[in-house]
């Protein structure tokens, strides 16, 4: 778990389950992918006729997409610890019919004020 004397980092933040992050991480974090997913399709499209470079890049957005659903759901358990909740909860949103309510309401549902059993609050940790 990521505590008041560990460093944390953006790996830890993008790939690993344990601790807290506030809205602005989390939405950073979502922010990050979708940008470099559709970084990626927009590099496909500009390629239209070399089929194989489409190719390659299309594999590359597909294993960006595995990577990026991987790193939404750690983003939303450190989220759900945050409001105090368990992380089971992320799983919703890889499920199509409650994904974009889940990550509405990670957006703007406020952090826990106080330490809870999943780590400090996030605004104790910058300081």
């Amino acid at each position: 778990m990521s505590g008041p004397g560990q460093e944390t980092s953006v790996g830890w933040a993008l790939f690993q389950w344990d601790g807290r992050i506030g809205r602005r991480v989390f939405i950073l974090g979502s922010a990050f992918w979708m940008m470099v997913n559709a970084g990626l399709v927009a590099l496909a499209t500009a390629r239209g006729s070399d089929e194989t470079l489409t190719m390659e890049l299309l594999s590359l957005f597909f294993a960006s997409i595995a990577l990026s659903m991987v790193s939404l759901i750690m983003l939303g358990i450190k989220r759900l610890h945050d409001i105090g909740l368990p992380g089971i909860g992320a799983a919703l949103l890889v499920i199509p019919a409650f994904s974009l309510i889940v990550f509405f309401l990670l957006c703007v549902w406020p952090s826990s004020a106080t330490s809870n059993r999943y780590g400090p609050a996030s605004n104790e940790r910058a300081g």
